[in-house]
């Protein structure tokens, strides 16, 4: 049977699962803390045996982009913009967020002097667009881990960024699961409720009003309008992502994380969190 298609002419998006039988709980959860072993392990070795990993599943993760938009019809310069966000996500480590705007300049220049030695050229707006977007929504957002991980505090304030999204997810989809009557937003992802976020909300000001403290440089009560933050940007952050995934058609990004989906899949509430976190320590000056 045919797919039916939308007016662009491309597959229109896959209704999401239900939640009982959408998940594999055993293997998502086998692979949540294999990770969480691995990221807490590296980080104890040092900045830069983390930043190996990081930069590892986020170039995973851009490449996963772009490969769904050209799956999509779109020609983005897939190329130019993976090596636009590995030099973005060194340069902020070693030099700090000044290094992106270098990298950024020349990935645009450079997008345009590539689309310009074609001998025709279609939907150049958008390509260039998407090969930018690319860039910024996935390396430029993730290499805020990076900043974390590189501060004398970083093991407990990298820790501190990943365990919050991650106790976002875990309390969204289990007070969802048993409560959740109430979609949060139906027409991008019917599966999350607000019984979901509330529940959520309240596990992770309470999480970050304990554990903050142990973790980094904040006073509970800093900690808990932290925790506050997380709850809002940690669903922006993987609303948005369902929000690509409806207009491109699919349903995840990859499969290389059992249980998890994609590279994509896995860090998009992460790219969102990881900058609340370090504006977090900027705004309270720690």
């Amino acid at each position: 049977m045919n797919r039916s298609r939308n007016p662009a002419g491309r597959p229109a998006p896959a209704p999401e699962p239900s939640k009982k039988a959408g998940r594999n709980l055993k293997m998502a959860t086998l692979t949540g803390i294999t990770l969480a072993g691995l990221v807490v392990g590296l980080l104890y070795l040092g900045a830069e045996a983390f930043f190996g990993l990081a930069i590892i599943v986020i170039m995973l993760g851009q490449a996963e982009f772009y490969r769904a938009t050209r799956n999509a019809g779109h020609n983005p310069a897939a190329a130019l913009g993976l090596i636009g966000g590995a030099v973005v996500l060194v340069g902020v480590f070693l030099n700090g967020p000044s290094a992106a705007g270098l990298a950024l300049f020349a990935t645009m220049v450079a997008s345009f002097v590539w689309y310009m030695s074609f001998p025709t050229r279609v939907n150049l707006v958008v390509n260039v667009s998407i090969t930018m977007m690319g860039l910024v929504y996935i390396p430029l957002l993730g290499s805020f881990v990076g900043l974390l991980s590189r501060r004398p505090d970083g093991r407990g304030v990298t820790i501190a960024a990943i365990g919050a999204a991650a106790v976002y997810d875990i309390f969204a989809y289990a007070g969802g699961s048993k409560l959740g009557k109430h979609p949060l937003a139906p027409s991008i992802s019917p599966n999350k409720t607000w019984e979901g976020a509330a529940v959520a909300t309240l596990a992770t000001v309470g999480v970050a009003f304990f554990a903050g403290p142990a973790l980094g440089p904040w006073s509970p009560l800093q900690a808990a309008v932290l925790g506050l933050a997380v709850a809002v940007v940690a669903p922006l952050g993987d609303l948005v992502e369902s929000l690509i995934k409806r207009d491109l058609g699919i349903k995840d990004m990859g499969t290389i994380f059992p249980g998890h989906g994609g590279a994509l899949d896995r860090i998009d509430a992460i790219l969102f969190v990881a900058p609340t976190v370090w504006v977090s320590l900027q705004l309270f000056g720690l």
